[in-house]
């Protein structure tokens, strides 16, 4: 009996052992898989607005108030005028401008418009992304802008009662709170004429989203 008591003691021992070593085995962090150690390699820093877009979102970026005036064209047969409110800010990471445009009067109707604009390298011009209740597709991408001096210009062809229509969008008379944009168009690039005359001044509320 001292024989079989003295086994069964020993067999119990072992077994209390190889618990707590499996145990303390469990308690060790698991290795590093090789997938793990790529999703923990050092991501490369975020791209850092250029100077062009940086200059973009310093002259233009804020809450406005705007008034529209034309004179009789073919796009506003009787001419008229209008006011609204526009605010222009920085888009995410610096790296493109946001504008939100609301007005009534010149239109006839309440005007509603959003656009964003970035700089692309490539071409060396500002390209944007423009929609409104105006017009006819939704939205239009065509178009490239410009700083010519102190002067921002962009030009944009279109159609308009199926005749194919260039536009001009002058950016100037740049003032610590205020700045003018003149819209021209024409049949082409070298008949253009002034349709809309449209002054931005700074204003402290905030304007819609």
């Amino acid at each position: 009996m001292k024989i079989i008591r003295g086994g069964f003691f020993l067999i119990t021992l072992i077994a209390v052992i190889s618990a707590l070593v499996l145990a303390q085995d469990n308690d060790k962090p698991p290795k590093p898989l090789a997938s793990r150690s790529v999703a923990q390699a050092k991501m490369p820093p975020p791209p850092q607005p250029s100077p062009e877009m940086t200059r973009l979102i310093k002259a233009l970026s804020g809450n406005w108030t705007v008034t529209e005036k034309s004179e009789p064209s073919p796009m506003f047969p009787n001419g008229g005028s209008g006011k609204g409110t526009a605010r222009l800010w920085a888009g995410p990471g610096g790296l493109s401008l946001l504008e939100t445009y609301h007005s009534s009067g010149m239109m006839g109707s309440n005007f509603s418009g959003f656009g964003t604009f970035w700089w692309d390298p490539k071409v060396q011009a500002y390209r944007g992304l423009w929609c409104d209740s105006m017009t006819p597709n939704g939205c239009d991408a065509s178009g490239t802008t410009k700083w010519d001096g102190e002067t921002l210009v962009g030009m944009m062809e279109g159609e308009m009662n199926g005749q194919k229509t260039v536009s001009r969008f002058t950016y100037s008379n740049w003032q610590p709170d205020s700045f003018v944009m003149t819209m021209a168009t024409g049949p082409d690039a070298n008949s253009l004429k002034d349709v809309v005359t449209i002054t931005y001044t700074r204003s402290a509320a905030t304007g819609k989203q």
